[in-house]
Order: C-alpha cells, then sequence, then structure tokens
C-alpha cells in the first residue's frame, strides 16, 4: 500500500491513493507470478502463471476462444426452399387442373351443349315388306348361325341326325305354316321329327328367340323357303313371313321363354292348323 497523501487530512487516506499501487499492477503488461514474487519462469517452470503469463488479456483468452453452445429454435426457412416449394405447389395445382378428365361441377354447362337436341325416341325395328329384302338380311344371318349345322346349301348333317331344308316339308311343304315355323326358330326344336320319310331324333335345335330380331328371324325363314329347291313365295311382293307374324307368335306365347329351356315339339307343332294366324288372318293352306 502507498503512503498516506501528505497533504489529505491527518489520519485521513484517499481512495485514490488507497487503490493506486493495485490498479498499477493490474495494467502491467506482465503481472507477477501466482506466488507473488518476481521469479522468472525458467525458474517456476511451466506452472500458471510462469514467465508473466498471467497478464489480464492471458486469462481471458481460453474464455474468447469458447463459441457459443448450439441450440434450438424456429429459424427462418431459407429463401431458396421456399422458392423451390412454391413452384412445387404451382406446378402440381396446374397438373391437375390439366389432368382433370372433366370431373368438374360444370362440366355440364358448357355453352356448346346448350343447342344439342334431346335424344331421338326409341329405334323403330326394320319391316321389310318384300321377299327380295327379306333373303338379303336372312342370308347373312343364315350363313353365320344356321350353315353350321343345316350346310351352306340346306343338305343337313343326316350322319349326324340333323334334317335337311332343302325339300323338307316343314318349310316349304305340306307341314309348313308362319305360325310353325316362327316357334321353331324362337324357342328351338326337341324331339323326334320326320323329314322326308326320316324320322330325325337327338340333334336339339337351337333357339334364335333371344339372339335374333323379329325381322331377321322372318328374313331366315324366308331365304331358306326360297333357296335351293324350295319355293315358297311366287310373288316378290308378298312374303308368307314377316317379321309381324313372327312379333305375334312371341306374343301369343306369352311368358315361354326364348332361351333354350322351353323348346317346343313335333307334337306341339301339330296342334297348331296350317290355316291357323297368330295376326288373325286367316293363312293360306299350303301347297302339296
Amino acid at each position: 500500500m502507498s503512503e498516506p497523501n501528505r497533504d489529505a487530512a491527518p489520519g485521513v487516506e484517499s481512495v485514490t491513493d488507497m487503490h493506486r499501487a493495485l490498479m498499477t499492477q493490474m495494467n502491467d503488461p506482465v503481472m507477477l507470478t501466482a506466488a507473488g514474487d518476481d521469479t522468472t519462469g525458467d525458474e517456476r517452470g511451466d506452472e500458471p502463471g510462469a514467465g508473466g503469463s498471467d497478464s489480464v488479456q492471458g486469462m481471458h483468452q481460453m474464455l474468447m476462444r469458447e463459441h457459443a453452445e448450439p441450440r434450438d429454435g424456429f429459424e427462418p426457412v431459407p429463401f431458396w426452399v421456399a422458392v423451390v416449394c412454391g413452384g412445387l405447389l404451382a406446378w402440381g395445382g396446374y397438373y391437375i387442373g390439366a389432368n382433370s378428365a372433366d370431373f368438374r361441377r360444370d362440366v355440364y354447362d358448357r355453352a356448346d351443349l346448350k343447342d344439342v337436341p334431346p335424344p331421338a325416341g326409341p329405334v323403330v325395328e326394320p319391316n321389310p315388306r318384300t321377299v327380295d329384302d327379306l333373303k338379303r338380311i336372312g342370308e347373312q344371318k343364315y350363313q353365320t348361325i344356321c350353315a353350321s349345322c343345316h350346310g351352306p346349301e340346306g343338305k343337313g348333317q343326316p350322319a349326324q341326325n340333323i334334317p335337311p331344308l332343302d325339300g323338307s316339308e316343314w318349310v316349304a311343304g305340306d307341314q309348313a305354316s308362319a305360325a310353325r315355323l316362327s316357334r321353331i326358330l324362337l324357342y328351338g326344336l326337341n324331339g323326334p321329327i320326320p323329314v322326308k320319310g326320316r324320322t330325325y331324333n337327338g340333334a336339339v335345335m337351337p333357339q334364335q328367340g333371344n339372339v335374333l330380331k323379329d325381322h331377321e328371324i322372318a328374313g331366315v325363314l324366308t331365304y331358306v323357303r326360297n333357296s335351293w329347291g324350295n319355293k315358297a313365295d311366287p310373288e316378290n311382293a308378298k312374303p308368307t313371313i314377316t317379321a309381324d307374324e313372327v312379333k305375334a307368335a312371341r306374343t301369343k306365347e306369352g311368358a315361354r321363354k326364348p332361351n333354350g329351356t322351353q323348346p317346343v315339339n313335333h307334337d306341339e307343332l301339330l296342334k297348331l292348323p296350317l290355316t291357323y294366324s297368330d295376326t288373325g288372318t286367316s293363312a293360306a293352306a299350303p301347297k302339296k
């Protein structure tokens, strides 16, 4: 401690005088050693404070070397990440809008649909009225459906128990009528049946009522009745079997199913008189 201030009042030391020596020592670039003496570094070795290393700056160097501890927080999103995410969202919205397959609430509010006329009524089934027109329709159906069994020339397959159509009395002979033939094609034929002096038994004639329309069945019947050696309709303008005849036969049978489960047989056909007509008009007796 320094000597008392001579100018101060007796017995009183100023605060400055009391700390002057300490301040001088703290501000000295090279402080005394930790031991409180002026021993050199060589004498003290590597002890703390050796060689006057314990200056104020030296004491704080290790604190200044340390970095702040890492911490979790709500750091701002980098600008480039925000730009990329925004671009992806914009592209996704455009893609969905451009490829939505018109799944929109206003899809039927388009201006180009306002003047579209309403759908037409039910399609009217054709009703050909001449032998030639019916044959044209019937030939295509016969060659597609019937020829595989009865043959392209209507000769049948006797060895397979399939009767011929050419020259058959049930097609254009004394057993033929519109009512009988319509039912054979509509519902199929089962059981024995005599054709040209031979009884055919075992083969089942498949139904066509659930496959062909009425005018197509009339066309097939008119075709086989006026092809090969058969000549049942001499007048082109007066076909015996029309779509009206087939439709009337279907109506008369009512609940009978044209799916092959309820075919007609020989005895049932014979119960229909040759002059019977499902349309209510008297049918001409077949020529013998």
